[in-house]
């Protein structure tokens, strides 16, 4: 008998030899600290054939900074998402539908949660793009000149806070959304980088943090995940970023009435709300599908269901929601107006137009 189960802390822990044998390209010095340091947070999920794990599924726990201001005067809200990672099937029970149980079975449980979306890194994205999930965040590639007049040193014991000071100031001044960083982000990603045969490297200026990069140096690679110096240290030439670009994270919208609070209008004029009646189609999860009245400010965002409505300004599926949201495809190119097949109206689409995309993410995390 099959069953799909969450996996109890334990289980996800004994998973290891299962994740081995899957994600064999994993070193056993990585994969010894994700289980060690990552795995007790996860939500796993199972599918068991008699008692036994045949596929796995988990999520990561994060707490995302986002761009959404609010009344009481603050910029960004902290909102908690989830990873998934992990994503495998025991090499003789695959295709036969395990990957699709379990993700159908994670989502449904993130939209009861009001998580606004879900990220991963596909191995391959077709896999999850009959899924609904839509790139929203492309790499730079980032290199380091390390004979340069600066050198950067190995972040120190201790130092973790004053790197997420700065981390967490240069990116709240450069992006809409991004993972929150604190000392405990650093005390973890230095072990992680070190798990990868690398480090967390900090550049100093006149006595002050200046930039730092993640490097990880794994089956005779070296990468640098992960860079960012300020702008006044930015002449020294210590960092490069090339203009070419690597599409890196998917995601897919979990809960629209969750997503879209998030959303504000654009520029800091006077204060105005623009008001929308938007039709929703979701396959996967049915609280998604309706229609609602979705009223835009510069500092809020409501949302109501209505009953089936005859004046529907636009349509759109969650897949192209998504990549409007996030300020990857122009409304025309993702929705139709009330009647099924009919562009949107003007009108509407200069409504839509005021709408702020959350364009500007940065996540380097790999797992």
């Amino acid at each position: 008998m099959e069953t799909i189960e969450k996996l109890t802390t334990s289980e996800c822990i004994a998973a290891k030899e299962m994740w081995s044998e899957i994600f064999y390209e994993d070193s056993e010095k990585f994969t010894e600290y994700y289980f060690r340091e990552k795995m007790p947070d996860n939500t796993g999920y199972g599918l068991k054939e008699e008692g036994r794990l045949r596929a796995m599924l988990f999520l990561t726990p994060y707490m995302a900074r986002i761009l959404s201001p609010d009344r009481q005067g603050n910029l960004f809200r902290d909102v908690p998402l989830c990873y998934i990672v992990g994503v495998g099937t025991k090499k003789e029970y695959r295709h036969r539908g395990y990957m699709d149980r379990l993700l159908r079975a994670a989502l449904a449980d993130l939209y009861e949660a009001e998580q606004p979306f879900t990220f991963l890194m596909p191995a391959d994205p077709a896999i999850y793009t009959p899924y609904q999930f839509r790139y929203i965040y492309e790499r730079p590639e980032f290199s380091v000149q390390k004979w340069g007049r600066v050198q950067a040193e190995p972040m120190p014991e201790g130092g973790e806070a004053v790197l997420a000071a700065f981390a967490e100031r240069e990116l709240e001044g450069r992006y809409q959304l991004f993972l929150k960083r604190d000392p405990s982000y650093y005390k973890r990603q230095k072990k992680e980088s070190l798990a990868q045969n690398g480090d967390i490297y900090l550049w100093q200026e006149n006595g002050e943090l200046a930039g730092f990069y993640l490097y990880a140096e794994e089956n005779g690679k070296a990468e640098i995940q992960e860079a960012l110096v300020a702008e006044h240290f930015a002449g020294k030439k210590a960092l490069d970023i090339s203009d070419e670009t690597k599409p890196v994270i998917m995601a897919r919208i979990t809960n629209v009435s969750a997503m879209l609070s998030l959303m504000r209008l654009a520029g800091q004029e006077k204060e105005e709300t623009v008001s929308l009646i938007l039709r929703v189609a979701d396959p996967l999860l049915p609280g998604n599908n309706g229609t609602f009245l979705w009223t835009v400010g510069k500092k809020e965002s409501t949302i109501a269901l209505l009953d089936e409505a005859d004046e529907v300004d636009a349509c759109v599926g969650i897949e192209g929601l998504a990549q409007f949201l996030f300020g990857k495809k122009d409304a025309r190119d993702v929705m139709c107006g009330g009647r099924k097949g009919k562009p949107l109206e003007d009108a509407v689409s200069v409504k839509l137009s005021c709408i702020e995309p959350l364009s500007r993410v940065c996540i380097n995390e790999i797992v």
